[in-house]
């Protein structure tokens, strides 16, 4: 492989691990830090990144290029994923430390969406969480079997999710607008008023709310990238808001429901 090649190689995949964490929704000090460790191995003196929320920026200079190298790549999804950006770290390590090649690091970073949970799994693992909560606030059997049902329509919005490819403040509108119309409606159906629908849409929400996100963005600003902390930081209060929209619509439809019952 020629220099050049190979210095494109490098950049290649130093790109493919900043685009795999930032999707991942790593803090952006975290992802600058990774990709430059991966361009080290390239032994060339000029390597600059620049990683925000929604894009990533390298470019790799020396005295064996003909001309600077830049890429630049678009984020158009973010998903919390703490075990990629942990996998991605350890091969950006074991790539410095000599432990890998550039080329196995590339092929791992290729199958690092073979590692994930199954989407089985995740729907149990949300099935449980939601009820956790439910227990926690210290919700009775019938909160827990209604926090049941509000984490089954919880699983079935997240199917409308990724059929529809709503965004994610649409999606959490829609999320929180289907348990707080329906959850309701139930409760009176079963005759079960005495309910806390409160211990329900707080159990409900856990799941959704931006609090990686929210964390992020305040790291990124401690370690002075206010442009890309503030922008997580918004992020999750849209998000937020887009929650708290969908239950007021959601109680606002089911009080006109249960006006006419």
């Amino acid at each position: 492989m020629t220099t050049d090649k190979y210095n494109k190689h490098v950049l290649e995949v130093a790109t493919l691990a900043g685009i795999t964490m930032l999707e991942a929704n790593a803090e952006c000090y975290r992802v600058e830090n990774t990709v430059s460790r991966i361009l080290q191995v390239s032994h060339q003196p000029i390597t600059e990144v620049f990683a925000n929320t929604t894009g990533l920026f390298i470019t790799l200079d020396g005295p064996d290029l003909d001309e600077p190298i830049t890429f630049i790549k678009r984020i158009t999804r973010r998903d919390t994923n703490l075990r990629k950006i942990h996998i991605v770290n350890q091969i950006s390590r074991d790539l410095t430390s000599g432990k890998i090649r550039i080329e196995d690091a590339y092929k791992q970073l290729q199958h690092i969406d073979g590692k994930n949970y199954s989407p089985k799994l995740i729907s149990y693992s949300t099935l449980l969480l939601v009820l956790a909560f439910a227990i926690l606030l210290g919700g009775q059997t019938t909160e827990i079997l209604l926090s049941l049902v509000a984490a089954v329509l919880l699983l079935f919005s997240y199917r409308l999710k990724d059929f529809f490819q709503l965004n994610d403040f649409i999606f959490g509108t829609v999320a929180t607008l289907i348990v707080a119309t329906l959850i309701p409606l139930i409760i009176h159906l079963l005759g079960k008023n005495n309910s806390s629908f409160d211990i329900v849409v707080i159990s409900v929400l856990m799941p959704l709310f931006p609090g990686t996100a929210f964390t992020n963005g305040f790291r990124d600003s401690f370690k002075g990238d206010y442009g890309a902390g503030v922008s997580k930081i918004v992020e999750a209060l849209i998000i937020a808001i887009s929650l708290g929209v969908g239950v007021a619509l959601g109680l606002f439809i089911a009080k006109g429901i249960l006006s006419w019952l």
